[in-house]
């Protein structure tokens, strides 16, 4: 049983490239000395059961700012690649399920 409990922790393929690709993103703005990027955390992926993930093609990541507090990213993927955009600034740091 936690074998299974297990398995079901950490992070997807899909959400770790939206993380990825969120750090990037911020890592190459002008205003990224204002953000601890190694503290982005992103939503997961779709399920429609408990170990079966769904392709998904938008995830909400935080951003932890240095000042404190957490700024939301939005990364929409799609045939052409992912496209990273701050959603919601100072959204706080606890992401939706």
């Amino acid at each position: 049983m936690l074998v299974l409990a297990l398995a079901g922790c950490g992070e997807d393929a899909q959400q770790q490239a939206a993380r990825e690709e969120t750090q990037a993103h911020v890592r190459a703005s002008p205003i990224a000395a204002r953000y601890e990027v190694d503290e982005t955390h992103c939503t997961e992926a779709a399920r429609t059961a408990i170990f079966r993930i769904e392709q998904t093609s938008s995830f909400v990541c935080a951003v932890r700012r240095a000042e404190g507090g957490c700024d939301w990213f939005r990364v929409d993927v799609d045939e052409r690649g992912p496209k990273v955009r701050l959603a919601d600034p100072d959204a706080g740091c606890v992401l939706p399920e």
